[in-house]
């Protein structure tokens, strides 16, 4: 059986791009309420939202990002409720580390660390943990602090 030149040149065909962890309309919703969030994150009286700033891989241009995240010792445990393919997550990865604005305070972080649910939950508050649960997050990461802090 022979191939025909038409049939030799078709593109390459890729598997589709694994669709957001809640769906298309929640991750639409959630991009839409980010300028509403990002006031109210990383401020001293808010502990349940901090805010990662990070530079893009490709653009180099500085992002600001709301997200779930609790101050462990050294770090920050950080809930990803959109799975790893969220921009914050991969500039991390890539630049490795960014800094965490939480309760007022800006922490150098380094690069993430994939951690398992039963060592992130203890990490959150109770109302947290049961949005996180009802949500089935079951991505986590852990951010080292890069500079200690003084006491």
């Amino acid at each position: 059986m022979t191939v025909s030149a038409e049939q030799s040149q078709a593109p390459l065909r890729l598997s589709p791009a694994p669709k957001p962890r809640f769906g298309g309309v929640l991750w639409r919703v959630a991009r839409a309420l980010n300028p509403i969030m990002l006031p109210l994150a990383g401020k001293r009286w808010n502990p349940i939202f901090a805010v990662a700033q990070h530079r893009g891989r490709k653009s180099g241009r500085q992002y600001v990002t709301p997200v779930a995240a609790r101050r462990v010792d050294n770090g920050f445990v950080i809930s990803l409720a959109f799975g790893a393919q969220v921009g914050w997550y991969r500039n991390f990865v890539a630049a490795p580390g960014g800094t965490i604005r939480w309760r007022g305070c800006a922490y150098p972080v380094g690069a993430p660390e994939r951690i398992d649910v039963a060592t992130a939950l203890p990490a959150f508050m109770l109302i947290q943990r049961l949005a996180l649960r009802i949500a089935r997050v079951d991505g986590y990461v852990r951010v080292r602090d890069t500079e200690p802090r003084g006491a």
